[in-house]
């Protein structure tokens, strides 16, 4: 042991005794202006890793204008190995007008800008090789990455662009991908997504992004494809409604509401999808499930009129008289004319026996139907049908006719001429009743109740 011990330590010694002789030997050289020696000496020991030493001679050689156009190239390389970064790259520009096309150390340039975080100098220099050797894939793809990690997003896009040209790599496609969705460049991200994923296979990132990208192209049935592989964990709240709004696009509601229902949960003051998810539970009629989120909405904004209204609808359907008749008044109240509201608060009236209260909504509805009577006439025929019926139990059979005119006028039948026939026949107008009970006749010559009107009439 004590044998190895001694060698190891005559080694070391020998070695530091060489080195010694070296720098005397390449002292000795400069002064007596053995130049070349000496140069060949600094560089052996740049080579061995003496960048101390090595630039101690190179610097003195510079001064006396030694000519070998690499004298620069080498002392920046020691200036870098020391970490003196301003001197390196100050030597390497030195020695770049002595072999302006010499790429490698152009790139040796660029890589000490870097570390000096001078990304836009670095990206320069990588610019100019590029300009030199258009195929320099490195250069491309070292410019991108700065760009990149500086977000400058929309510049790295289209330097990875020119690299994939030449060359191709996983992290290069993730990355441009990336870049083009910061940029908000929708088809590129698009384009690059899909191109990543087909040659790598799956990626949650990846399928982020494209997925986002088809949703602003309006491509809803890719959205929603790459949506599923991307977990929830990596979409913000914003995101997930945006995958609601992408499966409901394309008709999917059942796991559009699902993605609404996780963003309720992450944020309860979405208040707009309050609605979507009450219109989804009352279209599978599931009216409980929509009334909670029907009134969730009118809670967050009292204002918005449709959420009283379809309360009111599925309070309907579900037998609630009293609770659909509470909020369909509401909705009419913020929308006086809205028919179909107007329409089922006749039939709450109607179910809750507030017969008079019902007519006075049939006319309402007459009122707010107008000119467009081709549109709705079912509505017309009901709303007009109920108030002759009403009228007539009433004994108001002057009111009736003008309604059972428009029943006529709509739908003509043996009871409308029937119940005319009687009304005129009160209210005195007799050649009208003939005229109607002769009708009913033609047709059922049988009709007691039509030739009894005939016989007071002495028109039998």
């Amino acid at each position: 042991m004590k044998k190895l011990a001694l060698i190891l330590f005559l080694s070391v010694f020998s070695i530091t005794i060489l080195a010694q002789d070296k720098l005397a030997v390449a002292q000795k050289a400069i002064d007596k202006k053995d130049y070349k020696t000496a140069f060949n000496i600094a560089k052996e020991l740049l080579e061995s890793g003496d960048a101390n030493n090595a630039s101690r001679f190179f610097i003195q050689l510079r001064a006396v204008n030694y000519p070998d156009t690499k004298l620069y190239e080498y002392l920046g390389d020691a200036y870098a190995k020391m970490g003196v970064n301003e001197l390196a790259v100050t030597n390497y520009e030195e020695a770049e007008k002595y072999d302006s096309l010499n790429i490698a150390l152009k790139f040796k340039t660029a890589e000490i800008l870097e570390k000096q975080k001078k990304y836009t100098d670095a990206v320069n220099k990588y610019l100019k090789i590029q300009s030199i050797d258009p195929k320099n894939a490195k250069a491309y793809l070292e410019a991108s990455d700065i760009l990149f990690r500086a977000k400058l997003y929309a510049d790295a896009a289209k330097m990875y662009e020119k690299y994939l040209e030449v060359d191709k790599s996983k992290q290069a496609y993730e990355n441009i991908s990336k870049a083009f969705y910061e940029a908000r460049n929708w088809e590129k991200t698009y384009e690059y997504g899909t191109k990543a994923l087909e040659l790598y296979g799956a990626n949650p990132s990846i399928s982020k992004y494209v997925a986002n990208s088809a949703l602003q192209l309006k491509k809803y049935d890719e959205a929603a494809k790459y949506f599923t592989n991307v977990p929830d964990s990596m979409l913000t709240v914003n995101e997930l409604e945006r995958v609601g709004r992408a499966f409901q696009a394309v008709n999917d509601n059942n796991t559009a509401m699902k993605y609404f229902e996780k963003v309720i949960k992450l944020d309860s003051t979405r208040s707009s999808i309050y609605f979507d998810l009450g219109n989804y539970y009352f279209r599978e009629k599931k009216f409980d499930e929509a009334i909670k989120y029907y009134e969730a909405k009118a809670k967050s904004d009292s204002t918005f009129e449709p959420a009283y209204r379809f309360m009111g609808f599925a309070f309907y359907q579900m037998g609630r008289n009293e609770e659909a008749r509470v909020n369909l008044l509401k909705s009419i109240s913020k929308n006086p004319k809205e028919l179909n509201t107007n329409y089922f608060l006749a039939q709450t009236y109607k179910a809750l026996d507030s017969l008079d209260r019902a007519a006075d909504v049939y006319k309402e509805i007459i009122d707010i139907i107008g000119n467009n009577e081709n549109e709705n006439k079912d509505k017309l025929l009901e709303a007009n049908a109920f108030l002759a019926s009403r009228a007539m139990q009433k004994k108001n059979y002057g009111g009736a006719i003008q309604y059972l005119n428009k029943v006529e006028k709509y739908k003509p039948s043996l009871d409308v001429y029937r119940m005319l026939a009687s009304c005129h026949l009160s209210v005195g107008n007799n050649d009208a009743a003939i005229n109607y009970a002769k009708r009913v006749l033609k047709s059922n010559p049988n009709d007691s109740d039509m030739k009894k009107i005939l016989r007071v009439l002495s028109a039998d």
